[in-house]
């Protein structure tokens, strides 16, 4: 609220605005030496004075308060030097001497406006809040119409929790000085606080009847009426707001959201529609309110309606502001919800080019590639990527995927250790090393390739990719099949029905001798219809330990109309 804001800003304005600049109102005049002094102490006193005055002016307060009490000790006492000394010990803290020669003065001269306030500014210091009260309302007995003395004794009561007398005392303003919008927004946030709403309306309606053109008022009051379930009063107050100013994006606001509690998403569009094509509103703005919508949308997804309004107001937005990127990443996180994958290709090749610090954008957009087997498009992207946002782990794991599943383990290698080095969680860090160990797993690289799944392992136990894996690898090589059973057993407590593991699992059984359950866990694996090539060859593998070459061939056979590159079988089918 544009009008709220700026009378918080004046209620923070320091209490005691007049008193604050001490003697620079009136400075104290040479005190009247008392008629028994002598003229050499009258002298020195007056010496001591005048040095005292000019360290307190050259903001050496410690000085200036010795210098001064020394000149009192010649002069006597006088309401002048003892307000300059009690000025003095308040600068440096000594608040308990600063209130008596305070004090003093304030007995010399009761009638004295700046003594007072003074005394009362060290009081109130001190934290002591009714003796503070107490010399402000004295201070107004001698001077009722000074209002900058009225306008601090509310302050202070305001300040502690006198409310209601606060109120009070703001009314002697209005009275001396009539009708005042800052005056009546200090008694509204007080009757606010004490829960009177009624009176606090009150100030409202009448800020608005001074400054009818008044937004933020007008807004105020929509919000109370509205909390107060007065729908009616509260639309009539944010009808006249937007007959000042129909593009106010704060005022439609409003009336949106009075639209959307009432469930009328269509209209709640067609206002907040009215800001998305308003060429002088924020980018931003406009995006946080499509933003609000979609995440209505997102809480509620049986709720077409909303789903349809959030998608309008996307649209309009990048038509709006076509090179505004985070229009472009609000787009792309819609349509990833939606499943619109082209839609959301575009949004993020978008947003790659307007905001290429955003890191989720490029991750999403290389990942898709990957699902897509396009995989040296996702590596260029990547390369890109990488220029962006330098060292970002996800990337360079990604890159390394894409050349692994190119067959290119020497730049998946070189792109995952990058990845291990870099920045990120424990549990992704062990993803990194999983993938490293296979590409070295590619290459043949046993010693590094055990040394990457041993990592793996260590940063996550329950890596069930990197269990399966190593233990697979070292099936294969015919080594420690009693680990490799222990892990990869690990491996399908985490899931039962994964294809490849249960391949993994009947494989090492068949490497330590036990067809029966190698047919078991490997026939499982074809029965979930995930199973790859490698795993109907094994099927013929066991069949042929068995003694089975009927069934062996089948199941070569099936393998090679897999993969057909796997030209090795054509001799074992024969």
């Amino acid at each position: 609220m544009k009008y709220l804001i700026s009378f918080f800003t004046i209620a923070l304005l320091p209490f005691f605005l007049f008193a604050e600049q001490g003697w620079a109102q009136t400075p104290p005049a040479l005190p009247e030496a008392p008629e028994q002094i002598s003229e050499v102490d009258e002298s020195k006193g007056r010496r001591y004075f005048v040095l005292g005055i000019t360290e307190f002016e050259l903001e050496n307060f410690k000085e200036a308060a010795e210098l001064l009490v020394k000149a009192r000790s010649y002069l006597g006492p006088s309401a002048g030097l003892d307000f300059s000394i009690a000025d003095a010990f308040y600068q440096i803290d000594d608040l308990v001497e600063a209130a008596y020669y305070g004090k003093r003065a304030v007995e010399m001269e009761p009638e004295n406006k700046w003594y007072r306030l003074k005394l009362a500014e060290i009081y109130r210091k001190a934290g002591k809040n009714q003796a503070t009260i107490d010399e402000l309302q004295k201070l107004l007995e001698f001077h009722p119409a000074e209002v900058d003395v009225i306008y601090n004794l509310a302050q202070v009561q305001t300040m502690h929790g006198k409310l209601l007398d606060a109120n009070r005392t703001y009314d002697r303003i209005l009275q001396l000085r009539g009708p005042d919008v800052q005056v009546y927004f200090q008694k509204f946030r007080n009757f606010r606080t004490l829960g009177q709403r009624d009176s606090a309306l009150v100030q409202l309606e009448r800020m608005s009847e001074l400054e009818p053109e008044n937004l933020g008022v007008l807004q105020e009051i929509s919000r109370y009426h509205l909390e107060d379930g007065n729908k009616t009063e509260a639309r009539k107050a944010l009808e006249r707001a937007l007959e000042i100013n129909p593009d106010d994006e704060e005022t439609i606001v409003a009336v949106a959201d009075m639209l959307v509690a009432e469930n009328k998403w269509n209209e709640a569009t067609e206002m907040l529609s009215r800001i998305i094509r308003n060429p002088r509103v924020p980018a931003i703005t406009k995006v946080e309110l499509a933003q609000y919508v979609m995440n209505n949308y997102f809480r509620n997804p049986g709720n077409t309606e909303i789903g349809e309004s959030a998608e309008l107001l996307i649209t309009q937005i990048l038509e709006a502001e076509p090179e505004f990127g985070y229009a472009h990443a609000l787009a792309a996180e819609y349509f990833n919800y939606i499943r619109d994958d082209e839609r959301l290709m575009k949004a993020l090749i978008e947003t790659n080019r307007l905001l290429p610090e955003n890191e989720p954008a490029w991750r999403q957009r290389i990942q898709m590639l990957l699902i897509e087997d396009k995989f040296e498009e996702a590596i260029q992207v990547g390369k890109q990527a990488d220029e962006a946002i330098p060292d970002d782990a996800f990337v360079l794991f990604l890159v390394g995927n894409a050349y692994l599943l190119k067959d290119d383990s020497d730049k998946a290698i070189d792109w995952l250790e990058r990845a291990a080095a870099a920045p990120s969680q424990r549990e992704f860090r062990s993803q990194i090393y999983t993938v490293l160990g296979d590409s070295r797993s590619q290459k043949e690289d046993w010693e590094k390739a055990d040394e990457a799944y041993e990592m793996a392992l260590r940063l996550n136990r329950d890596n069930d990719v990197a269990l399966n894996n190593y233990a697979y690898f070292l099936s294969v090589r015919n080594m420690e099949l009693e680990k490799a059973l222990e892990m990869s057993l690990r491996s399908l407590e985490a899931e039962p029905e994964n294809a490849a593991y249960l391949d993994t699992l009947g494989w090492i059984y068949f490497k330590m001798g036990d067809y029966e359950k190698a047919h078991q866990y490997i026939h499982a694996s074809i029965e979930t219809g995930d199973a790859s090539a490698v795993v109907n060859e094994h099927l013929g593998d066991v069949y042929e330990a068995k003694g089975d070459m009927e069934n062996a061939r089948k199941w070569w056979q099936k393998a090679f109309e897999l993969d057909e590159s796997k030209e090795h079988l054509i001799e074992k089918i024969r």
